[in-house]
């Protein structure tokens, strides 16, 4: 455990996160890392309260196949994409209109922009926990063992639907003359 004067916001926030609910108790060098993060998070402007949503609001895939730990850690880097929601709604400097617009009709209750921007629904692969599941399905293409495109350009292939031509929904949207230098 470390001392006293090492303890940090984030690293207090996770304790108490951990001692409430104890399916997402960190320990160890995970703790120290995942407490780093939510502190540079506090001082760029979330509240504890949102962050205690963003790790805490949705429940844990069943069954876990990784760690709480990186389950927590992947929520925390999806909403590090997102600038702190009280930032965004300042950000927000169009003219507010005569009328609002109007509401979906799945929506029970209207919300503030604020309220809007601090909830996310994502959907997390119940095998790994990252926020995406393939069309249709409550895992991810790498967990459905899906095969990588084999005409994505760059580092990071996506994976192809298995009934498809061995692309994936984006390359095969591209006509084929289009993608430089790659045979289909």
């Amino acid at each position: 455990m470390p001392a006293a004067d090492e303890m940090h916001p984030g690293l207090l926030l996770l304790r108490e996160l951990g001692a409430a609910r104890p399916e997402l108790l960190l320990t160890g060098q995970t703790l120290t890392d995942q407490g780093r993060a939510v502190t540079v998070m506090l001082e760029a402007g979330w509240s504890r309260e949102q962050l205690q949503h963003v790790i805490a609001a949705r429940p844990l895939p069943h069954p876990v196949r990784t760690t709480v730990g990186a389950i927590i850690a992947a929520r925390l880097r999806t909403a590090q994409a997102y600038p702190p929601p009280a930032m965004a709604a300042d950000r927000d400097s169009r003219p507010p209109r005569a009328t609002p617009p109007p509401q979906p009709t799945t929506s029970p209750t209207a919300r503030t922009v604020s309220e809007a921007l601090a909830y996310r629904a994502l959907v997390e692969c119940t095998g790994c926990g990252v926020p995406r599941t393939a069309p249709g399905e409550d895992l991810c293409p790498a967990c459905l063992h899906w095969p990588l495109c084999r005409t994505c350009p760059g580092p990071t292939p996506r994976r192809a639907r298995p009934d498809s031509d061995g692309r994936c929904t984006t390359c095969a949207s591209v006509p084929v003359g289009e993608l430089e230098g790659i045979s289909p």
